[in-house]
């Protein structure tokens, strides 16, 4: 765990494959910056990052199916690119890292 939440702790891990993500939403060190910046977050609290991973949906163009009908298969394969751990159309990672059932 680390000790602040003043921004994004860009810590890698390797274990079976090596990841820089953290928090919540699990945020690469970039993506975060990105969004953060975008939306004038101030620190890697966690309402930031909720409204950082809306920002996220939408830039994926899937904030109104979320909307409509939650986090259905369709949806999570749309997310697949954004998030490693979402099953993509074909069942397994876009990136090929483990995947997180529905």
């Amino acid at each position: 765990m680390f000790s602040s939440l003043e921004r994004h702790p860009e810590i890698t891990v390797r274990r079976r494959y090596t990841s820089a993500t953290s928090g919540a939403n699990q945020f690469l060190p970039a993506t975060w910056r990105e969004a953060s910046r975008k939306l004038a977050l101030q620190d890697f609290s966690a309402p930031n990052q909720d409204q950082a991973a809306l920002y996220l949906v939408e830039r994926r163009g899937a904030l109104a199916a979320v909307d409509r009908s939650g986090l259905g298969g369709t949806v999570l394969a749309q997310l697949s690119r954004e998030w490693a751990s979402l099953p993509a159309s074909h069942g397994g990672s876009y990136y090929g890292q483990p995947v997180k059932s529905r």
